[in-house]
């Protein structure tokens, strides 16, 4: 059987972008009223516009005036100021909620991600991680402990997603697996301690 290598490098575009982390995380916020006890609509909008929304699109325009190498951010001495630029944002959209009286569990869903975030942030400064592969396994490491056994399935999500980054050439396995492992030290984190 032949491999075709167009078909392949579209899928692995594909994966990469639907389950890239913005989208990632911007669906686990939206869906925190339909999770989290007591998450109203708008705490769960203004969580999304200032954890996700307004830093990707903030990079969006940066990536299309050039600024920054794509909207994925591949070159890795790009991604400090805006990781800091966007833990800004989220420090912003928390003192909204509490502002707003958000309740303790989407506090620490968005505590979760800050030190997602922050964890990436120290490891780039040194070396490319893939956080596209930190937020896929948080994410299938959520989903998982919401429905097991049969949420192992959802190991599936992170799996696809190290493999399209290799794919592309925007990370090697020890830079996916390392993202894994971050992802899910912070998911470790999150139930341990912040949940």
């Amino acid at each position: 059987m032949s491999r075709n290598p167009v078909r392949i490098h579209r899928i692995a575009r594909v994966i990469t972008e639907i389950f890239a982390p913005a989208v990632l995380v911007t669906l686990v916020l939206v869906a925190s009223p339909f999770t989290l006890p007591e998450v109203t609509a708008a705490q769960a909008a203004v969580a999304a516009f200032f954890v996700t929304l307004l830093p990707f699109s903030v990079v969006v325009v940066l990536a299309r005036r050039g600024k920054l190498s794509d909207i994925h951010i591949g070159t890795r001495t790009q991604r400090a100021p805006i990781l800091a630029g966007t833990a800004v944002s989220i420090g912003v959209g928390l003192w909204l909620l509490t502002l707003m009286h958000a309740p303790p569990a989407l506090h620490s869903l968005i505590y979760a991600v800050l030190l997602g975030l922050i964890a990436s942030l120290l490891v780039n400064l040194v070396w490319k991680v893939s956080v596209h592969a930190a937020v896929a396994a948080f994410l299938g490491a959520m989903l998982a402990s919401a429905t097991l056994p049969l949420g192992l399935f959802w190991a599936a999500i992170p799996w696809a997603v190290g493999w399209s980054r290799v794919q592309l050439l925007a990370h090697t396995w020890p830079q996916v697996v390392v993202g894994w492992v971050l992802g899910l030290g912070i998911f470790a984190a999150y139930i341990t301690y912040l949940r």
